[in-house]
């Protein structure tokens, strides 16, 4: 078990109020601000489940940051499901996306947190929700982790959102310029002008289609182009590189790099093949675990901080091989 704590909560916003369980790492030496990542659960779960699954507290006590779970209500959705699939919950300061908020301004007043180095992930439901909150919130959240999840906006309604599971949701640059409109909600309040992008699915994911990993990396190209435009870099370009890489004893992926002119770190797709709906290098086999991945809590957060370009990013993910052998 990792040296922690954890401490529940509850916040209250326009849309409502949700539950919440965080998790602080055994406090340093050092007196600092600590990074904070909010990890959305999938369907039918809760927070205690997504932290098993995931693994991430693990590595948040080795990199020192805190994690926070919401949790959605059985009252919101009988499947405990976020509902990303629905227009009250697609804006800013209403709905779902406003209690998540709620819930890091919370935090905020307790703890001393990084507001530079404040993200959001999400699995399934909550991958499609997470994608909602990054363009909503891009003044609150510094970069986006959808795992299994959906571009922005990619369904209206009930029957939207399992045509989009199946087959994909709608042209992804239209969304990409429908989520840079909605970012300027936000910036008005920050000076942030890209949004990093980190995104994970299996190809032998059933019940939400591959694609949908393609489109998010696509919106979220689209919406970073628009961004840069207006920040009056008209000649915006990512560069493409590829690596393949294997799991000892495990599956094999596919790593995509998005880069800027500038060799920056922007955005990230991992393809695991044979991977089904399941979070990829979970600690323990489970429903919505696979160990035989490669470990996705890791590479989220180590994308974090070398998309931010953190001093420590390059070494981040060597130095945990180490200590987990």
């Amino acid at each position: 078990m990792s040296e922690g704590k954890w401490i529940a909560g509850k916040a209250r916003a326009a849309g409502g109020s949700r539950n919440f369980k965080l998790w602080i790492p055994a406090a340093p030496e050092d007196a600092r601000a600590w990074p904070l990542l909010m990890l959305l659960h999938g369907c039918t779960h809760d927070g205690a489940h997504m932290a098993e699954i995931s693994g991430m507290n693990e590595v948040a006590a080795f990199h020192r940051f805190l994690v926070v779970y919401p949790e959605q209500s059985l009252c919101a959705n009988l499947l405990k499901c976020w509902n990303w699939f629905r227009p009250e919950h697609q804006s800013r300061d209403a709905g779902e996306p406003s209690i998540l908020a709620a819930i890091v301004a919370q935090i905020r007043s307790t703890y001393s947190v990084d507001p530079d180095r404040l993200y959001v992930a999400g699995v399934s439901a909550g991958g499609a929700m997470a994608s909602i909150l990054a363009a909503t919130y891009p003044d609150v959240f510094a970069g986006v982790a959808v795992f299994a999840g959906a571009e922005f906006k990619a369904a209206t309604s009930t029957s939207e959102g399992f045509a989009a599971m199946k087959h994909g949701g709608p042209d992804p640059a239209r969304q990409g310029q429908i989520a840079f409109e909605v970012m300027h909600g936000g910036f008005a309040r920050t000076e942030r002008r890209r949004m990093p992008v980190i995104v994970f699915h299996g190809t032998a994911d059933k019940k939400v289609n591959w694609i949908n990993a393609d489109q998010t990396i696509a919106q979220w190209e689209k919406t970073n182009s628009c961004l840069a435009a207006e920040d009056g870099n008209i000649g915006f370009l990512l560069t493409e590189k590829v690596s393949d890489g294997k799991v000892s004893d495990g599956y094999a992926y596919k790593k995509y790099s998005y880069l800027e002119s500038d060799s920056h770190l922007l955005m990230e797709k991992w393809l695991v093949e044979g991977l089904g709906h399941a979070w990829s290098g979970s600690p323990k086999p489970r429903k919505y675990g696979d160990p035989k991945g490669p470990n996705a809590s890791a590479e989220i957060w180590r994308f974090f901080c070398e998309s931010a370009k953190h001093p420590t990013a390059s070494s981040l993910l060597q130095k945990w091989s180490e200590a987990s052998q």
